[in-house]
């Protein structure tokens, strides 16, 4: 399993370079196998990427593709609170600094978070976030 292609913008190679560590973890890869779905992440005044998980592989684009099964819409504070460890996903959503489209697939949600959210915290021990921050 791993990362088809290599983003060309600044927020697709840190996205690329949060999921890449957990590329190693078995129980990770169970989960990644199973979760053949389309997420669009946008950063708050920035722009979107898709996120696509397709039978164990994971692409990374620039752009929204039309058809997604999850739309993440996430202030750069948030997303670098939860790089923190400052904040969680239900709690910066309840405080609405994530915005969630497609709420009714909520299990689409809850598996990406399994998958996304271990890779967030493997990526505190990486200045790559830090950065990233420090650029927007």
């Amino acid at each position: 399993m791993s990362i088809i292609n290599q983003p060309q913008d600044l927020l697709g190679l840190a996205i690329k370079n949060v999921l890449e560590p957990i590329l190693e973890d078995e129980k990770i890869l169970k989960k990644i196998e199973e979760f053949n779905k389309v997420v669009v992440m946008e950063l708050t005044g920035l722009y979107p990427i898709t996120i696509t998980f397709n039978k164990g592989l994971i692409s990374i684009d620039y752009g929204e593709k039309p058809k997604y099964d999850l739309k993440l819409i996430v202030s750069v504070d948030a997303f670098t609170g939860m790089a923190e460890g400052k904040g969680g996903l239900i709690s910066s959503f309840l405080k609405g600094k994530i915005k969630v489209k497609k709420m009714h697939r909520i299990f689409t949600l809850l598996k990406f978070k399994s998958i996304f959210f271990p890779a967030i915290e493997k990526a505190t021990e990486n200045p790559i976030l830090e950065n990233l921050h420090n650029l927007l």
